[in-house]
Parts: structure tokens; sequence; C-alpha cells
């Protein structure tokens, strides 16, 4: 077990200190929803990375916890998009489950389980909003106008916001 495995599990662990405070000012609406899905989202992504440190065969929790990830990013999308969480917080959050996710990666590479891209030598482009592999056009276009890596459908709600 690698120090950055708990490394990783202490930055999941102050993810988590940060968002529960910040799903109590959701409204009383959604606090048994979409909070709800986000708390089990977090407490899941927590149990998985436990768990991966304790196998010895670590393929399929990893895939998970690269699955849960991607999933939560979903859920605190689609919080913000519904105006539930201020720009603020979600930028912050969203840096840290991009920073999360990054270590997720670079886990299940050193594990040998890189996706077919990274495999093959070709850099790997991931939206900064929705977690979604993009192509080096996009990547390219979108760190230029908008200063973070986004796919095309996130540049589009971008720009409907800054209208």
């Amino acid at each position: 077990m690698a120090e950055t495995d708990f490394f990783l599990q202490q930055k999941v662990y102050d993810m988590i200190l940060y968002a529960y405070p910040a799903l109590e000012q959701m409204p009383k609406s959604q606090k048994f929803s979409l909070a709800q899905d986000i708390k089990r989202c977090m407490d899941k992504i927590m149990r998985l990375i436990i768990t991966a440190n304790k196998k010895y065969t670590k393929k399929t929790t990893l895939q998970e916890l690269d699955v849960e990830v991607a999933a939560l990013k979903v859920y605190i999308r689609v919080a913000y998009d519904l105006r539930y969480l201020p720009s603020k917080k979600y930028e912050h959050w969203s840096g840290l489950l991009v920073e999360i996710g990054k270590m997720v990666g670079g886990w299940r590479r050193s594990e040998g389980l890189q996706s077919k891209s990274v495999a093959e030598g070709q850099p790997e482009y991931i939206c900064a909003d929705c977690g979604a592999v993009i192509p080096e056009k996009a990547e390219v276009y979108s760190t230029k106008n908008f200063g973070r890596a986004l796919c095309y459908g996130c540049q589009k709600k971008v720009k409907e916001r800054e209208k």
C-alpha cells in the first residue's frame, strides 16, 4: 500500500468535509433526493478506496471507483445547473473532484489499468466540468477561450451563461 493511496483517501475525506455543509444549504426539497444521492456517492468512493487499499487484486475495485467519481461529477454538475450550488462552491468542489479523478487515473495506470488511448501513448484530455474524454482540438480551443479543458456541450453551456 503506497503513501499516495492514503493521500487519495485524505483528499476524499477533505472533500466530504467540504461537501456536507454545502449540501446542508440545498433547498429542503432536495435534501432527501439529490443531496442524498451525492452523499451516497461520496461514501461509496471512500469505501472503494479503503477496499482497494486492502485488496491484492484491485482491477474491478478501481474501475468501480473511477465510475463513482464520474457519477459524482455529474451529480455536482446537476446541482449547479439547478442553481442549488453557488458557482464558487461548484468551482471548488469540481476542482477537488478533478484532482481526485487524476489521482484515481494515476492509480489505475500504476496497476496497469489505463485506457486504450493512454496505453497506446496518446494523451487523453478530460472535460474539467463533466469528466468526459474530449478530442485534442476541443482541449486546445477551450483552454484558450475558457481557461480550462471543456467538451463541446460544456463550452456551449458556459457561453449561454455568459450571455
